[in-house]
């Protein structure tokens, strides 16, 4: 049986179901309304709207994008008390939480890519904007002046990229830890 949820577990599962409901087309307020409604259980498009005074169609849009990201799913249910079919809608949140990691840990990744590729090795850049940065032996074949723009090229400090990189891993690897804590609850 899962553990009960608390409110920060709740703010959590929030965030990441709103991650995937994420699109030009959907509205951020009725994305975070409906959300929070189907946080505590299965609910009606058509009655989702009606409680936070939205249009159905916009409640929709929100259900589709989780849908097609297969964090909600819905079962067309005939009620009485309707003239036409209902859908009945329900979060998967422990495929939200699985994927949501997925992607903590790519991004995690590219980090970790970056700090020991770029950022252990000498860089030479020129100044310019547009240019690219380049490796010692880049800018050696390049007897150090710019393929781009022919400026002078100049070691750069990465010290306080390569620090800053650190702390966004640390904190990627703390939020990858909550999660599976989190995932690990819901059972």
């Amino acid at each position: 049986m899962p553990e009960v949820l608390n409110d920060e577990d709740i703010k959590l599962l929030k965030r990441v179901v709103l991650r995937f409901a994420d699109s030009p087309n959907v509205d951020p307020d009725v994305a975070e309304k409906t959300v929070e409604i189907l946080l505590h259980g299965e609910a009606i498009d058509e009655e989702i709207a009606a409680e936070i005074n939205a249009d159905p169609r916009d409640v929709r849009k929100v259900l589709y994008r989780l849908n097609e990201n297969a964090i909600a799913t819905f079962r067309k249910e005939i009620r009485d008390e309707y003239q036409y079919p209902v859908y009945s809608w329900k979060l998967n949140l422990k495929d939200a939480l699985r994927k949501y990691i997925d992607e903590r840990r790519r991004d995690l990744e590219e980090v970790e890519k970056m700090l020991s590729n770029d950022l252990n090795h000498p860089v030479f850049h020129c100044g310019n904007e547009e240019c690219p940065r380049l490796t010692f032996e880049e800018a050696m074949e390049c007897e150090f002046r710019c393929p781009n723009c022919g400026e002078m090229l100049h070691e750069v400090d990465v010290s306080k990229e390569r620090a800053h990189l650190k702390r966004v891993a640390e904190e990627i690897k703390t939020e990858i830890e909550m999660l599976e804590r989190l995932r690990e609850k819901l059972g």
